[in-house]
């Protein structure tokens, strides 16, 4: 009988040491996630552990047994509030299956590439999951969120962010949001390369690129981001084995690349102007002066294509097989080359500016008389010291873009009406950095943005302008500066000017270089001197004037002809 007690006791034991290991259950985070084609995974699971205690009486022997029973959440799909801002889009592939994609017409080989595993579906059987969805297809899904597509007069379609808006076919946008219980993740944009862009940056996440929440757009149930693409010179949406992309996140400003790019291969650096547009093996280059110079390195010895754009041909040396127009050079080659300003002893620029309407998004009517007199004026480039459109609103700036048409080079310092929020972005994708500087006879021209800080200059841009002033003053050339705001307002109690500490300074580095200023803001026409400082303010463009007409409140623009001294004369208009 001990012996059948011995082998029952024995067997307890046995039993009991299985039972009080609790099972163990392996949980994958969504960053643990490499299965490439990763399942929906369901909100959080609450967990509850139950505790059964036995005793067995004649050998006194207590087991206790310990099991966890998981709970799935009653909320289905993705649960927004368990998530910190922007670790939905960092974790999308562990919490969408990349099993079926759906996609809007024409957009199929995006998907495919991107997705080479997956079946595509029409984006017309969308109702869940992931979808590449054309700017006409996700502004319908989209309508009413945070972010969406819309479209805008000479732009097509825009990105528009809580009151920002994006322009460019580069721009794309990565969102997730749940509608009616359905966990959505949509990759669109402005254009294909915007879309390619932001699956670029998706697959960037699932490698392991780390997204900066503070980019990221949380509201509610939505979590969105805006993406932009450099380097995309087939606008296809596709990285080729030929071009180097930058692919970069946006709150507000947007990344510029001005100078560089990689063409068919080939390393590409521009100085005197900036890389506006590349279309293929095809360059489109705003001069920033009137000495432009490409610099290629390689091994490809790849034809490229370039037309360099705001140049006056008859004022550059270039080579005999260039074709040419009013305002551009256009060459192929693959080799370096440069545009060299010829010799000119006596010259005749153009200046005004303030041709911003009072208010809405019209050019004022005075504005378009300015502008085809100027056209039909000997000058060989004209300055436009700032304030082109209201507030920087994309709908301005499509008025004024519409009608820019000059026939001759314009030079254009930003002005604090259009250099605010997304105008920001609009200006330097067409009129390129603020701050440059261009040589043509016997003067040194130097532009700058003193518009923003309270009208100041950085410790950045004082320290750049002494050292362009050095350069003229080596040179021999005669300083002309450019800035939209100026240091003095010559009216009786005026004060709309720079700041006073910084307005002081630049006109003691102005003295000391003899240079001469150029400046708008002030919607008067005024010429004379402060301190042994010649300068003129030209705000007649078009804007509401401040002054009586003989007070210089009168709509004009000026001629200033530039031979051993410099003489002005201002044009009125009607």
């Amino acid at each position: 009988m001990k012996k059948v007690w011995a082998l029952i006791l024995i067997g307890v034991i046995i039993f009991a040491s299985g039972c009080t290991q609790s099972p163990t259950t392996t949980q994958t985070t969504p960053s643990e996630t490499t299965s490439s084609e990763s399942q929906t995974t369901s909100s959080p699971v609450k967990t509850t552990t139950h505790t059964t205690t036995t005793t067995t009486t004649e050998t006194q022997t207590t087991v206790t047994t310990t099991t966890t029973t998981a709970t799935v959440s009653e909320k289905s799909g993705i649960d927004f509030s368990s998530y910190k801002t922007g670790e939905i889009l960092q974790n999308w592939a562990s919490l969408f299956s990349r099993k079926i994609i759906y996609v809007s017409e024409g957009y199929e080989e995006l998907a495919k590439h991107y997705f080479p595993n997956a079946e595509i579906k029409s984006k017309n059987e969308f109702a869940s999951g992931i979808a590449i969805l054309s700017p006409s297809d996700a502004r319908e899904l989209l309508r009413g969120k945070p972010i969406l597509t819309t479209p805008r007069d000479y732009f097509g379609y825009v990105l528009y962010k809580v009151g920002t808006k994006f322009v460019g076919g580069e721009m794309g946008t990565i969102i997730a949001y749940k509608e009616d219980g359905k966990d959505r993740l949509i990759f669109t944009g402005n254009d294909v390369s915007g879309i390619g862009a932001a699956l670029a940056l998706a697959k960037e996440l699932s490698e392991g690129r780390k997204l900066n929440p503070s980019y990221v757009l949380r509201r509610g149930e939505f979590e969105g981001i805006i993406v932009k693409v450099i380097g995309d010179n087939d606008w296809d949406g596709i990285k080729d084995d030929d071009e180097y992309w930058i692919v970069k996140e946006i709150f507000v400003k947007e990344p510029f690349v001005y100078t560089w790019r990689i063409i068919n291969g080939e390393n590409v650096t521009v100085s005197g102007g900036f890389i506006r547009l590349v279309n293929g093996s095809t360059v489109y280059i705003r001069a920033l002066g009137f000495n432009v110079s490409v610099k290629v390195i390689g091994t490809n010895h790849a034809q490229i294509t370039y037309i360099i754009e705001n140049i006056n041909p008859a004022l550059v040396e270039f080579s005999e097989n260039a074709e040419t127009g009013e305002t551009w050079i256009k060459l192929t080659t693959n080799e370096d080359f440069s545009l060299i300003p010829k010799n000119v002893n006596n010259f005749t620029f153009l200046a005004f500016g303030d041709h911003r309407p009072g208010s809405g998004t019209k050019q004022p009517e005075v504005f378009f008389k300015i502008r085809d007199l100027m056209n039909q004026e000997e000058g060989v480039f004209i300055i436009d010291s700032g304030d082109l459109v209201y507030s920087g609103k994309v709908e301005e700036w499509a008025e004024l873009l519409k009608v820019w048409n000059f026939n001759k080079p314009v030079f254009v310092a930003p002005g604090n009406h259009e250099y605010q929020g997304e105008g920001i972005n609009i200006y330097h994708k067409f009129f390129g950095p603020t701050d440059y500087s261009f040589v043509l006879g016997n003067y040194y021209f130097i532009f700058a943005n003193n518009v923003e800080r309270n009208y100041q200059l950085t410790s950045a841009q004082w320290n750049w302008l002494e050292k362009e002033l050095e350069k003229a003053k080596s040179l021999g050339k005669r300083p002309v500066i450019v800035m939209h705001a100026p240091p003095i307002d010559p009216r009786p109690e005026g004060s709309h000017t720079m700041n006073p500490t910084h307005a002081k300074k630049l006109l003691e580095l102005m003295k000391v270089y003899n240079a001469f200023g150029v400046f708008g803001h002030i919607h008067i026409y005024w010429y004379g001197e402060k301190d042994d400082v010649e300068l003129i303010i030209t705000g007649g463009g078009g804007a509401p004037v401040y002054a009586k007409p003989e007070e210089g409140g009168f709509y004009h623009y000026v001629k200033i002809t530039a031979g051993d001294i410099l003489t002005v004369e201002p044009v009125k208009v009607g």
